[in-house]
C-alpha cells in the first residue's frame, strides 16, 4: 500500500513575525468571542501558497522539483503584516485572518508559478484566486449566527498594526498531520528562491 502524506507548499514565518502574531492573538482572545474561535497556533500559521492534500509518499521528489522550478527567475522580497480580517466577511466569518501588504505582486507571481508548476503534474487547480493572508483561527462550526456576528465585532474593533516585515528567501513543501488537538506541520523540503528551475 502507498504511503500518503497530506501536503501543502508554502511560506513559513520566521521567529519574529510569530512572536508577533502570538501577542496579536492574545489580544484578540481577551475579547469574549474569542470562545467561538479555534485559534491556531503561532507557530503552525503560514502563507499558503498551494493545497495539495494526499499525495502519494513517492511523488513528493517531483513536487520538490515542480517548486524549485516556481521559484526560479524570482528574487527574494518582503511582505508587511498588518492588519486583520475576515472571510468570507466580518458579518459571516469563517476564517480570522491577517493581512499581508508590501511586494504582494511577487507573492502572487510565485503563487501562480506554484499552480502552475502543479497543474503541470496533474494536480487540480485552485478554483478561488489566491488571496494573501495569514489564518489566525477558524470560527467553530456550531456558533450561530449571532456567536459569529460577536467574532466580526471583535475583528472589527481590533486595532492589530503592523506586527512586522517577512523577508522571503524560500519556500516549503510541507506535511499536515491530522490529531486530535489540531494538524501538526513538519517541513518536508525547503527551496531557495532565485534558483535556477
Amino acid at each position: 500500500m502507498t504511503d500518503m502524506i497530506r501536503t501543502f507548499i508554502a511560506i513559513e514565518l520566521d521567529d519574529a513575525t510569530r512572536r508577533a502574531l502570538g501577542e496579536a492573538q492574545a489580544r484578540l482572545k481577551r475579547d469574549r468571542a474569542a470562545s467561538y474561535v479555534r485559534w491556531v497556533a503561532p507557530e503552525n500559521v503560514h502563507v499558503t501558497l498551494k493545497f495539495l492534500g494526499e499525495v502519494a509518499a513517492e511523488r513528493v521528489p517531483e513536487l520538490q522539483n515542480a517548486a524549485a522550478r516556481a521559484c526560479g527567475g524570482i528574487a527574494p522580497f518582503a511582505l508587511t503584516i498588518t492588519g486583520a480580517g475576515a472571510f468570507p466577511n466580518t458579518r459571516r466569518p469563517n476564517n480570522v485572518w491577517i493581512g499581508v501588504e508590501g511586494d504582494v505582486a511577487a507573492l502572487e507571481r510565485l503563487a501562480q508559478r506554484v499552480e502552475d508548476a502543479c497543474a503541470a503534474l496533474g494536480y487540480a487547480r485552485e478554483e478561488r484566486p489566491f488571496t494573501a493572508h495569514l489564518t489566525l483561527g477558524r470560527v467553530k462550526r456550531d456558533a450561530s449566527p449571532s456567536d459569529r456576528q460577536f467574532v466580526g465585532k471583535m475583528i472589527e474593533q481590533a486595532q492589530v498594526g503592523k506586527l512586522g516585515v517577512l523577508r522571503v528567501t524560500c519556500v516549503s513543501v510541507m506535511r499536515s498531520e491530522l490529531r486530535p488537538g489540531g494538524s501538526a506541520y513538519s517541513r518536508l523540503a525547503e527551496i531557495g528562491l532565485m534558483k535556477d528551475g
